[in-house]
């Protein structure tokens, strides 16, 4: 239901009181899916820790388009699905009808090279492309992003191969904050600086290495959204115990998915779920390991996408090996997978504990600030410094299903719009 917009100048709204408890707080694992389960426990302190675990994604399309021989990066925007090929390959972005297996666009990106795209990610108004594999020597100087509008792309069925204004393209160019420059260059897959995975959220990108040296992967912060020349800081690392290929991150909770596959032995493949973590730090939070199943059922896979909530698509290339007498051909092919019976939900609480406006990222608990849009379940706390207050200077709408709470003799000062929805 809609209600009619609240517009009141510098007046104190209290929409609903939060009181202050007084108890002590218990560490420990918070996870009641996990085998170490703490009831008592209030603060999840990473240390959950769960029984092996397999699981099969179901074959949706086998197989995908020809055109997406080596599909490798892979997202769901505006109810289609997304995806380009590997190193190499025409810098284009296809545009897949996942009812149908039909190819309904080609968007072609001018003026730019495919060195070796990896992953693709969409934060509700720009697409991102991850031009940073770095596998042939570890050595790449042009390291990069590439962002634009996803209003750029025309309607489908009106213009079938669509070309991006070259002005609309911006470039993030990057290096690794812990890594020697210039950079020294490696043999084939023997280094920790590679890529293929990349999420972004809270107008940072996030990226996590594929590392061929150990194993583990790192992951990197890059502190902006803008063009620009930028280093991507080294924050933590998880040691995975197999090449991460692919994230992404289920919209409006803290849950994480991470994909990848041991280059060793029968290419097993794994995906980490990463949840109830703190701010920008996923690996401090649970971290579930599934087994997906090795390299004869799921070939080389490179590509996953949250679509509705906790289910989402896996995509992987054309897989061609010869093993002494047996050759294996593996078509590239879409999964469908749900992993709501390994996760609880995990909404956010965005903590406004500074004073002033609304809009000053530094007023907000963990510099995390509410979205435009707020997806039913997460909360917005207002609790400023004693003696200060929250002015809500920028227009905002709550939708239907948040929280809105303001701390017991606290002060939220409305100076623009607020809409409930």
């Amino acid at each position: 239901m809609k209600y009619h917009t609240i517009k009141i100048l510098f007046s104190i709204i209290t929409l609903l009181l939060i009181p202050v408890l007084a108890y002590n707080q218990v560490t420990g694992c918070t996870d009641p899916l996990s085998n170490n389960y703490n009831p008592l426990a209030t603060i999840n302190d990473g240390s959950c820790t769960y029984n092996t675990t397999a699981y099969a994604p179901s074959v949706k399309v086998d197989p995908i388009t020809d055109s997406l021989l080596e599909s490798s990066g892979l997202q769901m925007a505006g109810n289609y699905l997304w995806s380009f090929n590997d190193r190499g390959g025409s810098p284009t972005l296809y545009r897949i009808d996942t009812l149908t297996n039909i190819l309904l666009q080609r968007v072609i990106l001018p003026g730019i090279s495919n060195v070796d795209w990896e992953d693709i990610a969409f934060d509700g108004t720009y697409f991102y492309i991850g031009d940073f594999g770095n596998n042939l020597n570890g050595a790449r100087t042009n390291l990069k992003v590439y962002k634009f509008p996803f209003s750029a792309i025309p309607d489908h069925a009106s213009d079938p191969v669509a070309i991006i204004a070259a002005q609309q393209i911006e470039v993030i160019n990057f290096t690794y904050s812990n890594q020697p420059q210039p950079a020294v260059a490696t043999a084939l897959n023997t280094s920790k600086f590679d890529c293929e995975a990349m999420i972004v959220d809270n107008g940072k990108i996030h990226l996590f290495s594929k590392n061929w040296i150990n194993n583990n992967s790192t992951h990197y912060i890059i502190n902006g959204i803008s063009a620009g020349n930028y280093v991507a800081d080294s924050v933590e690392t998880l040691a995975t115990g197999y090449l991460v290929s692919a994230a992404d991150k289920v919209a409006g909770q803290n849950i994480i998915a991470l994909l990848g596959y041991q280059s060793t032995g029968t290419g097993n493949h794994f995906m980490h779920i990463l949840s109830d973590y703190t701010a920008d730090s996923f690996f401090t939070g649970n971290k579930r390991r599934i087994d997906l199943g090795d390299a004869t059922q799921m070939a080389q896979s490179e590509g996953i996408t949250f679509r509705d909530g906790k289910y989402g698509y896996m995509s992987n290339e054309k897989f061609v090996r010869t093993v002494g007498p047996f050759a294996f051909v593996i078509n590239q092919k879409l999964r469908a997978f749900d992993i709501s019976s390994f996760v609880n939900d995990y909404f956010t609480s965005y903590v406004f504990n500074g004073n002033g406006n609304w809009s000053d990222t530094a007023n907000w608990q963990y510099n995390l600030v509410p979205p435009s849009l707020l997806v039913a379940g997460n909360e917005i706390i207002i609790d400023p410094v004693n003696g200060g207050n929250c002015t809500l200077d920028i227009p905002y709408t709550l939708t239907q299903g948040t929280k809105f709470l303001v701390a017991p003799g606290k002060e939220f000062l409305v100076k623009g719009n607020l809409e409930i929805q």
